[in-house]
């Protein structure tokens, strides 16, 4: 395991085992050990991460499909990935490894870096879709394979199990910087938005759609290929218990029930879903949805907001784009590049990746009130769910603060409370297994495009 990876849980198990009271200084650190930086020629991105699962079941990559040669940079493309697992990180942990190599070799022998630019062209996107349903029959149908042969290798087949018991939403960013397009693909509930200026303001423009129950074209395409069977709890968008409609993994959705009740009995797989549940499967696909645009770049350009649900279970897709706004306001997203004594290379995600000059914190922090009128406005934004039987909390941009060089630091802080101090280092200070009630993993990129880092680069150079 990565050494800071490693720190990193420490740190967490120790808090877990301690539950201190986390002042803000403490609840900052926190935030920022999850925090780095990619760097590419025309685009760099800000990604965090913050656990509330023990071990955390998001993990993340990011990084550049480097090429050498002739017409290297058409073939140079930008990647942003998040995988939000569940029931278990293991999933989420091989898509990390592996996805975005096997999308670059793909789209490499199918000449999709080569083609000229055609809207949605049927090509690119098929091959992206085939990709990630690849990736899950390597997963879940080798596994149902070796349970069915009846090998003796117990061992060999409970640790190749672990990808297809446990699930994974998938959330891909591929950025084509020559044609300047950018195309999303999604299976699962994680949520990508694009910001875009209108003249005035940024204006967020959807990249995704979460696949749940509750989402109409995905309720038509189960009932379709379920006919007759109530699939989908109405009240929950629920499908037969499972919060989303597309995933990698969660073999149990997917597998004839004799092959769960086998792994279940024999190699200590979970139990199985009810006979009277699972009928006609698989009732869950790992396909994604593909969304593309053509980045407008300029004096305004574009910027992209990728998150894990753990950040939409607290804040809208406008909110989140006015807030990046409001960072936008007070700092540049290369200003950590000229801060740097030497250069710095892509970061590749999926473990915390190097501490990058920490931002720091402001000389004289602002007390969480300042009047009675704030105290009695924060009454209004703070409640009890009698549904969800936990205290939560409303946010808005009346909640805002920028302080954070980092805009994914900046991102969480304010979907967990922002400038309510009292309420951030209190939501901070609930640890595992508690935490998952009051908030989720999240993880977070925001991507910044238009950018020019090869002067920043010189400079460091000399």
């Amino acid at each position: 395991m990565h050494m800071q990876a490693a720190m990193g849980e420490a740190i967490r198990s120790l808090l877990a085992h301690n539950v201190p009271a986390m002042d803000f200084e403490g609840c900052q650190e926190v935030l920022e050990s999850g925090a780095g930086y990619n760097v590419g020629a025309t685009a760099v991105s800000h990604s965090t991460q913050l656990a509330s699962n023990m071990p955390c079941e998001d993990h993340w990559d990011s990084g550049t499909f480097d090429h050498f040669g002739r017409e290297a940079n058409a073939k140079n493309w930008n990647e942003w990935s998040i995988f939000d697992g569940h029931a278990g990180p293991r999933t989420a942990q091989a898509l990390t490894m592996s996805l975005a190599a096997m999308i670059m070799q793909r789209l490499d022998e199918n000449g999709c870096f080569e083609r000229p630019y055609s809207a949605d062209d049927p090509h690119t996107v098929d091959t992206i879709k085939q990709v990630f349903i690849q990736a899950d029959e390597d997963m879940v149908q080798h596994t149902m394979e070796q349970i069915r042969s009846g090998l003796p290798d117990r061992a060999g087949v409970v640790a190749s199990a672990a990808t297809a018991f446990s699930g994974s939403c998938a959330l891909m960013a591929l950025y084509d910087p020559v044609q300047h397009v950018l195309r999303v693909a999604n299976t699962g509930d994680s949520r990508a938005v694009l910001g875009r200026w209108d003249g005035s303001k940024y204006i967020a423009h959807a990249m995704s759609v979460d696949q749940t129950g509750f989402n109409e074209k995905e309720l038509a395409r189960i009932t379709e290929q379920h006919p007759g069977e109530d699939v989908v709890d109405p009240k929950t968008g629920r499908v037969h218990g499972l919060a989303v409609s597309r995933a990698f993994g969660d073999a149990r959705w997917k597998w004839p029930q004799e092959v769960s009740k086998r792994a279940f009995e024999m190699f200590w797989g979970p139990s199985p879903r009810p006979d009277s549940m699972i009928k006609t499967p698989p009732y869950l696909t790992a396909e994604p949805e593909v969304t593309e645009v053509v980045v407008q770049t300029g004096g305004h350009p574009d910027f992209l907001v990728m998150a894990s649900d753990g950040l939409w279970d607290n804040m809208s897709s406008d909110d989140a784009i006015t807030c990046v706004q409001m960072w936008l306001d007070k700092n540049k997203p290369t200003d950590f590049l000229e801060q740097q004594d030497g250069g710095l290379g892509a970061v590749r995600a999926g473990r915390p990746p190097p501490q990058l000059s920490a931002p720091s914190l402001p000389s004289i922090l602002a007390p969480v009130y300042t009047t009675a009128a704030d105290v009695a406005e924060e009454d209004e934004d703070v409640y009890f769910d009698e549904e969800e039987r936990c205290l939560r909390w409303r946010v808005s941009p009346k909640h805002f603060i920028v302080e954070d060089a980092h805009c994914g630091v900046h991102l969480i802080k304010n979907a967990l409370g922002g400038k309510r101090r009292d309420l951030f280092t209190g939501i901070m200070s609930v640890q595992p297994p508690l935490s998952r009630r009051v908030r989720d993993d999240i993880t977070v990129h925001v991507v910044f495009f238009g950018v020019d880092t090869s002067k920043t680069s010189e400079q460091q150079d000399r």
